[in-house]
């Protein structure tokens, strides 16, 4: 795999599994594919492919009832079919590591069938990486054990392993099987926990409920977050998909609550920093189209209905004279927007550099395009991107004082920041540099630092991004947390069972996904009997009586953009939040771009 869809797999890889030290003496991690997540996936794994279909299979198996099944259905250099899970890193730091399967394959040509395992260091930096490039398995051949053999370095902070297809043909995976320093790894499926009468009284007597997600709902049900929220400056809502419209709904509700009742001025969600100025500009003024704007932030998971509604309530509030509000993004993922904006600021305020500018565009832009050709498999286009993007923010940075002597501070400021986001473009897609969530958790206190004094700010991302620690891995919400501790207040979202707007196999569409089950926080949620609630996690971390569930590693789920049939991973829920928001039932967004809308299924 390559760094850069490393570094997007992530995203999806720790929704499914957590990279935190394990309480219990081994993680089960369904190595024979035998424990079903759905008809076509096993439990605990990841299963994907550009160009390849990835399923269990029943036909054709060394052992149990399941192996393993991967087939091209357009082979292509670029493309192959993968099914990766994450080993605990605090059992295998230091030793030495056997990882054996058995693989079954036909035809396979331009490619090979094989098992993979990577150690990666700080920054997602990979620091042992074995794919059995040249002994994988070739042609067709009948069932044969395959072995990688490495050691784990003691500085080692997350590990991933798995098998994949590259190439053409067919090739099937079973028993996989895993040992430390010759010690097997043993595999028990553990026992779920289930609530008892004192879990669901605490539930009960801790809970706020609520009746709907509606935002035009009266705020006499959230009142009790006052007290919750307090005076933080940051009030973070993550969602567990990127797909639910009561996510949405609430969250729209929120943002009004916290508005209308709390003081909050300023709005920032997981999006293009630049792009997302078109939007404000209509939230403030009324200039251009909200639909258009919200088409023009790229998030295909943002261009719904909800999202408009709520984006067209900030300009009626901002026009009522009773208050104001402002709309930001903290992403940096695209240049183009980032890119114009310098250049037309360049144009006034330093005409010498536009030449020199123009040089360091064309390469950006050139960069672009080839990743995109090749889907980020050349490293050197990252490299190229970086190293034109800092010789234009060096150099804007190195101006500051001279442009501030003849433009307005805000901005001069605005001009170095789109030439950071270019930077920080490039730089999350690259080893050893700032990450993607470091550089969302930056621009946030960007916007801070560019506000006056005790501004209140409202975040709207994933439970991934907003969350403040995730075993290893550092995402925004750790960062923030770092910084600001006390003064951010994280809410988590969490479903029982429904629907969702996802991207799968139907394309941007409705998928479906497996109801929580007992081990899992929503099924101790679901079983309150209520159906809507918020669950304030200070107060089990307080040891009450009933709560102490709460602490310990439950089952979560975590979906993003793609579609999963089983999304749930041990996490740390009181470690990562501060409160719960929790519905019964997901139905999925209203997004102008779902097939399922096209088809008037929706």
């Amino acid at each position: 795999m390559t760094k850069r869809v490393l570094l997007i797999l992530f995203l999806f890889l720790f929704t499914l599994f957590s990279c935190s030290s394990q309480k219990q003496e081994t993680t089960y991690l369904n190595l024979d594919f035998e424990d079903l997540a759905g008809k076509e996936s096993p439990k605990f794994w990841y299963c994907f492919g550009w160009g390849y279909k990835v399923s269990l299979n029943t036909e054709n198996v060394y052992s149990g009832k399941y192996s393993l099944f991967m087939s091209a259905k357009r082979a292509m250099k670029l493309l192959y079919g993968e099914a990766t899970s994450i080993f605990p890193t605090a059992d295998a730091r230091g030793k030495k590591v056997r990882f054996k399967g058995y693989i079954k394959t036909e035809n396979v040509a331009d490619g090979y069938a094989g098992l993979w395992w990577r150690v990666d260091g700080k920054n997602k930096t990979g620091i042992v990486v074995d794919k059995m490039k040249d002994r994988g398995a070739v042609g067709t051949t009948p069932w044969k054990e395959y072995v990688i053999e490495l050691d784990v370095p003691a500085e080692g902070k997350n590990i991933n392993f798995g098998v994949l297809l590259t190439g053409a043909g067919k090739a099937w995976f079973d028993k996989l099987e895993i040992s430390l320093d010759n010690v097997p790894y043993p595999q028990v499926k553990p026992k779920p926990i289930v609530p008892g009468k004192a879990e669901l009284e605490w539930i009960r007597a801790n809970a706020i409920s609520f009746k709907t997600a509606e935002p035009t709902s009266p705020h006499k049900e959230l009142l009790p977050l006052k007290k919750m929220i307090g005076n933080r400056r940051i009030a973070a809502l993550g969602e567990a998909t990127h797909g639910s419209s009561e996510f949405f709904k609430m969250k729209h509700r929120l943002v009004k609550f916290l508005a209308e009742e709390m003081g909050f001025t300023v709005f920032a969600i997981e999006a293009n920093m630049p792009e997302a100025r078109k939007v404000n500009r209509y939230v403030l003024n009324g200039e251009g189209d909200p639909k258009e704007a919200l088409a023009g932030l790229y998030f295909w998971t943002w261009n719904t209905s909800e999202v408009l509604a709520m984006i067209e309530w900030m300009r009626e509030y901002n026009k009522s004279g009773k208050g104001r509000i402002e709309f930001y993004g903290f992403d940096m993922q695209t240049p183009t927007v980032a890119m114009k904006s310098v250049t037309e600021f360049v144009k006034k305020a330093e005409p010498d550099f536009v030449q020199p500018l123009s040089g360091h565009i064309d390469e950006i832009e050139e960069a672009v395009k080839s990743i995109r050709k090749t889907f980020g498999k050349k490293e050197t286009d990252f490299d190229k991107w970086y190293q034109a993007a800092k010789k234009v923010h060096d150099h804007l940075q190195s101006q500051r004082e001279i442009y501030i002597k003849s433009f307005d501070v805000s901005e001069v400021d605005w001009a170095l920041q789109d030439a950071n986001v270019i930077l920080q473009g490039a730089e999350s897609r690259m080893e050893g540099k700032r990450s993607r969530d470091r550089s969302m958790a930056e621009n946030v206190n960007w916007i801070l630092a560019h506000k006056p004094a005790k501004t209140r700010i409202v975040l709207w991302a994933h439970n991934n991004h907003v969350s403040k620690e995730i075993g290893d891995f550092q995402s925004m919400g750790y960062f923030l947390n770092k910084h600001h501790g006390d003064d951010m207040i994280v809410f988590g979202f969490a479903f029982h069972e429904g629907e969702y707007t996802a991207r799968g196999k139907k394309g941007i569409n409705t998928y479906g996904t497996s109801p929580s089950e007992p081990g899992s926080v929503e099924w101790f949620l679901k079983s309150s009997g209520i159906p809507n609630l918020i669950l304030d996690l200070g107060k089990a971390a307080k040891g009450e009586p009933g709560s102490q569930w709460l602490n310990r590693q439950l089952d979560f789920r975590s979906i993003g953009a793609a579609a999963m049939d089983y999304a749930f991973s041990k996490r740390d829920i009181t470690r990562e939040f501060d409160a719960l928001i929790y519905f019964e039932k997901s139905t999925p967004s209203y997004c102008f771009r779902s097939k399922a809308r096209e088809t008037g299924k929706q």
